[in-house]
């Protein structure tokens, strides 16, 4: 089952919450009860196509991998 990361408005507490993706998202902050939670964007999950980069790194990888850029069929994209 995938993470959700939420964070509530109340409070200002961010916390992940396991759950499928067909249910409803979490709605009371299990820290003060409120209901004032909204989804946030979790980057933990994001991939880049199976390319790492450090976050130092300025230069982009290189996109020869699986098609190409021109081919619509890069992974930066």
């Amino acid at each position: 089952m995938p993470l959700y990361d939420y964070k509530c408005d109340a409070c200002k507490t961010q916390f992940e919450q396991e759950h499928s993706m067909s249910a409803p998202p979490v709605t009371t902050c299990p820290h003060c009860g409120q209901e004032k939670v909204r989804k946030i964007l979790s980057t933990g999950g994001v991939m880049s196509g199976g390319l790492s980069r450090s976050p130092a790194s300025s230069s982009p990888p290189p996109c020869g991998m699986g098609g190409g850029c021109g081919s619509g069929m890069c992974g930066m994209s």
